[in-house]
């Protein structure tokens, strides 16, 4: 780096000397251009030693990293979802047997992924209470979660 450095910095008094050396007119232009084309091959020298061939299988392992880490992003997002609609579920569920007036204890739901749809959708339910067939509808109708993949505990 340090070599480069001083070749580009040595390559611009170079060219600021000629410059300031060479009298107007057309000379001027051909020591301009002449100039010009030695800064940016100074510039440029440490492309003539780049090894390609190490820079592609450079790229090609970034990429498949790259891959990797996105698709270990997604697989995390996923799980959050299914998280998410699990937890929404199970306090709806709550929630709809607080107001009914009915006490359960535990509720516990699983989601599934629809392979069509591409979303997690609740598959079944874990109620620790004694069958109610009023929330059970609920349950089916709001949530869509059929009665035979209900189960229902009495705690106590």
């Amino acid at each position: 780096m340090k070599q480069w450095i001083v070749g580009v910095t040595a390559a611009s008094l170079l060219a600021a000397l000629a410059m300031g050396l060479s009298p107007r007119g057309r000379v001027r232009q051909v020591t301009r251009l002449a100039c010009g084309l030695m800064c940016a091959l100074a510039v440029a020298a440490p492309l003539a030693e780049l090894d390609i061939g190490s820079v592609a299988v450079g790229m090609a392992a970034y990429e498949a990293r790259a891959r990797q880490v996105v698709s270990q992003a997604e697989e995390e997002a996923k799980m959050l979802d299914r998280t998410y609609i699990e937890e929404r579920c199970q306090a709806y569920i709550s929630g709809k047997a607080a107001q009914a007036g009915k006490a359960v204890g535990a509720v516990r739901v699983t989601a599934r992924w629809d392979e069509e749809a591409l979303i997690w959708v609740p598959w079944s339910a874990s109620v620790e209470a004694p069958y109610d067939e009023a929330l059970a509808t609920v349950i089916e109708g709001e949530l869509g979660i059929p009665i035979q993949r209900q189960s229902w505990q009495d705690d106590g």
